[in-house]
């Protein structure tokens, strides 16, 4: 009779753990993607500011404003773009099981980060050809901080991309755990959002 008691238990336990476990992960899915819009929500009261000091700057110092080579900041905002639908793109398809294209839209997402980053250092050696630097007056302290802030995040988001790659690569994500390449997404769709603001606020406003 002892025997036939225990058999019921560890099946209990079992189905019980198995629960927990299942009530576990999603839990834990959803408390990061909350800290994660919460740390989101912090970094638009940061950006906010600084956008509103490149409006200000640019009444004090309009001339260094027109340097600006709005035609390459065209292209390179398209790429950056570009760069949040091969995020969209890799989650779709590690979603339908296709572990191939995730991984090459992986890598195009990586290279079109990488490539907005140097064209934006580009623009950086033409304007202090022009003598607009951080230090050089209020319109230059305003542009480098913000830019260059912005310019931080790409670099963070092309970091954690590797990471993601490589464990696309090594074949970590599946159809039915893809959880941090979409984590990942929320954090680079952001970056190209902030950009769109200030591309258009400070570029062409």
């Amino acid at each position: 009779m002892q025997q036939e008691t225990a058999v019921p238990a560890v099946v209990a336990t079992h189905a019980s753990e198995a629960h927990a476990h299942h009530e576990v992960v999603p839990f834990s899915k959803n408390n990061s993607k909350f800290a994660m819009w919460l740390f989101l929500a912090s970094e638009v009261m940061f950006f906010t500011p600084l956008i509103a000091a490149n409006v200000w700057a640019r009444t004090v110092q309009p001339e260094e404003h027109a340097l600006l080579n709005i035609p390459i900041t065209s292209l390179n905002s398209f790429i950056l773009l570009a760069s949040s639908y091969f995020v969209a793109r890799a989650i779709g398809a590690i979603r339908n099981g296709n572990v191939i294209k995730m991984q090459r839209s992986l890598v195009l997402n990586l290279v079109a980060g990488l490539v907005f980053f140097l064209i934006m250092m580009t623009e950086y050696v033409e304007l202090s050809h022009h003598g607009i630097t951080l230090n050089s007056g209020p319109f230059g302290f305003a542009f480098f901080t913000l830019t260059g802030f912005h310019g931080l995040h790409v670099l963070i988001g092309c970091t954690w991309l590797t990471i993601v790659l490589n464990k696309a690569i090594n074949g970590v994500y599946t159809k039915d755990n893809y959880f941090g390449v979409e984590f990942y997404g929320l954090y680079w769709h952001f970056v190209d959002v902030v950009w769109i603001f200030i591309f258009t606020i400070v570029y062409l406003f």
